[in-house]
Formats: structure tokens, C-alpha cells, sequence
């Protein structure tokens, strides 16, 4: 287990500078990886030609430091189940964007949120059928480029899709493809009635990726120890696991001291867990 820092956490409107964010996380804090956003402001010019050079300055950065990479597609004003059909075509455009600055960047992880019905209006069903469209066609995109599509496990929200482990499984089934698997976000999980040592247990198979925040049931995300997550437990159930645990838990200031103390505690987890799944 590599541990790693979403850069977003460390976004300063001042100066809008994704490679700052990675080299600080890298040589100041000490992170083995980061998470990248592509969306604006963490972004700048997603979506646009000015991205090119913000790529190439990400790119720049991580051939000078040692460091893994992933990539979140974004999802702010996104729903990759939505029905309007120009809505989900920008969605799947922007989506397949990312899949190749994922390939730019020689990352094998694009996480992606799995939408929401968008009014109470519409059978659940039919947004979930929407989904599983523009999931097929993005997982065989990532497919040809190498890369893994990583579905999220979202926060216990009535419109959320993929809230629940039997709803995550049967996008699975649905989708049918070997690279699309699961981030698991232990706090969205923390939020359900089963918990994140369940979510760990039942999807372990599936689970390629790792996003680590605190809360108290809420959908928050809170440093390490803020909260009443048992994150030794939760990860214990999926050893031996290779991948990223991304941390996403953030004080909005002064936010240094906690990300240090989320990556030592997770070091000092990482640890205690070397043996099991041996």
C-alpha cells in the first residue's frame, strides 16, 4: 500500500497551481502519491485547450519527484446518469478527456462518481440505464488505454447511485469489464448502515482503489481520529492490497499539521498490517 494526498486538499486560490500542490505533497509532507482533479479551479482550463499546458506542467513535476499518480474525473456539475442526452454526451467527452491525461500522465487509476437520479420525477431505473451506458463506453475507452476506471462508493444520499454494495455490484455485473473496479471511500461508507468494514469485506475482490477520511456518519471528511472510523479494521479486510489509499480528510486551515499526522497514521496501520493476507 502506497499512501497518497488529493492535491485538492491543498488548493490555494491565490496562486492556482496544481504542480505546487504535488511537490508540496510529495517533498514537504512526505506523500508516496497524489490524486489529481481534472475540473476547474483544480484544473486549469479543464475541459478547454488551455488545459494542454497545465498538463504539460503536471507532467514536468512528476518526471522530477517519485511519485505514483491518479486521476479524478470530475463531477461537479456532472451526472453521468443523466438523461439529458447533451448533458451526457459533454459528461462521457469530459470523462474520456481524463482517460487520456491519465495515459498522458502514466497513471493507471480514473476515479468516477457514479451520478444521481436528478429528480424525483424520473424513474430510477431509467438513470441508472443511462449510467450503465456511458460506463460501457468510458470502461472500453479506459480499456484501450490502459487504464482502470474506478468507481466510487458515494455518500448514503436517496438520488446517489452506487450508495449500497448490492447496487455497486450489479453496475458491475451490468458493465461486465475487467478494468472497471471500485474506489472505496471509507468515509462515503461510514455513512451507511453497513459500515466501511463491511463494504471493505463484501466488495474486496473488486477494490482497486482507496480514498481515507473521517467522519461520525455524516457525510463529512475529516482528518484521521476526528471521526469514529476504525480505519485498521476496514483495511485489514482487504490485505494483501497493492494499490493507493488516498487522503482526502482536510481542515480548511492550517491543514499541514493533519496531513501530516493522517500519513504517519497510516504508515504506523500499514505496518501492523504487513503480515496479514500473507
Amino acid at each position: 500500500m502506497k499512501i497518497g494526498l488529493s492535491t485538492a486538499i491543498l488548493w490555494d486560490y491565490e496562486e492556482l497551481d496544481v504542480p505546487k500542490a504535488i511537490s508540496h505533497a510529495v517533498d514537504n509532507l512526505g506523500y508516496e502519491a497524489v490524486e489529481i482533479h481534472c475540473e476547474e479551479p483544480f484544473f486549469e482550463g479543464w475541459g478547454s485547450k488551455k488545459a494542454e499546458k497545465t498538463k504539460k506542467n503536471i507532467k514536468d513535476v512528476l518526471s522530477i519527484i517519485d511519485a505514483e499518480v491518479s486521476l479524478h474525473a470530475p463531477y461537479h456539475d456532472m451526472n453521468i446518469a443523466a438523461i439529458n442526452n447533451g448533458v451526457s454526451e459533454e459528461v462521457v467527452r469530459q470523462y474520456e478527456e481524463c482517460i487520456e491525461t491519465a495515459r498522458y500522465l502514466d497513471s493507471e487509476i480514473v476515479v468516477v462518481h457514479p451520478g444521481f437520479v436528478s429528480s424525483r420525477k424520473y424513474r430510477r431505473e431509467m438513470s441508472f440505464q443511462k449510467m450503465i451506458k456511458n460506463l460501457k463506453k468510458i470502461t472500453k475507452s479506459a480499456r484501450d488505454a490502459g487504464v482502470k476506471i474506478c468507481l466510487e462508493n458515494l455518500s448514503s444520499k436517496a438520488k446517489a447511485m452506487c450508495v449500497s454494495i448490492s447496487e455497486i455490484k450489479k453496475t458491475l455485473r451490468r458493465v461486465d469489464m475487467d478494468n472497471l473496479k471500485v474506489t472505496l471511500d471509507i468515509a462515503h461508507a461510514n455513512t451507511t448502515k453497513e459500515g466501511p468494514v463491511t463494504y471493505a469485506k463484501k466488495l474486496k475482490e473488486h477494490i482497486a482503489h482507496i480514498h481515507v477520511s473521517d467522519n461520525t456518519g455524516d457525510d463529512n471528511h475529516l482528518p484521521i481520529g476526528l471521526g469514529n472510523i476504525d480505519f485498521e479494521a476496514t483495511l485489514e479486510k482487504i490485505q494483501p492490497y497493492p494499490g493507493l489509499l488516498m487522503v482526502e480528510g482536510w481542515i480548511p486551515t492550517n491543514e499541514d499539521p493533519y496531513l501530516i499526522y493522517d500519513r504517519r497514521e497510516l504508515e504506523r496501520i500499514r505496518e501492523n498490517l504487513k503480515s496479514v493476507g500473507e
